[in-house]
């Protein structure tokens, strides 16, 4: 920019002082220097940057990896509950399919006895009467 400016004065005609003249240059000089260090500051930004998108995509990937992981304990977890859930309902089924059973063949025994019961009363009612 000073140097446009030189070039800038001197069309016009304006002369410029040596001290100007070296001022700007080392104005020039110290901007030089600048825009080199920031270029480096970038060149080094941009690795870093380049650095932390792979590690985020490993850490991505682990993450991946350690859900689907979850998901499948998960699943297993899952299944064996239905499993377990599974065995003690046919067990309790049985258990009360087995006590069904039983309650019927007590009914059917209680019937056929209470019959029984009923026709020996009606026959003891019957030869009471025969005795008075």
């Amino acid at each position: 920019q000073e140097i446009a400016e030189m070039r800038l004065s001197a069309t016009q005609g304006n002369t410029l002082t040596l001290e100007e003249i070296v001022k700007i240059q080392e104005q020039s000089a110290q901007q030089s220097v600048q825009l080199s260090h920031l270029a480096v500051q970038v060149q080094c930004l941009q690795a870093e940057k380049e650095k932390l998108l792979e590690v985020m995509e490993t850490l991505n990937t682990a993450h991946k990896i350690e859900v689907e992981s979850h998901k499948a304990r998960n699943l297993l977890t899952f299944r064996q509950y239905k499993d377990f859930y599974e065995e003690a309902k046919a067990a309790t089924n049985q258990k009360y399919q087995e006590l069904l059973n039983s309650c019927i063949q007590d009914c059917v025994f209680l019937s056929s006895k209470n019959a029984e019961l009923t026709e020996e009363n009606t026959e003891l009612k019957r030869k009471l009467k025969h005795f008075n």
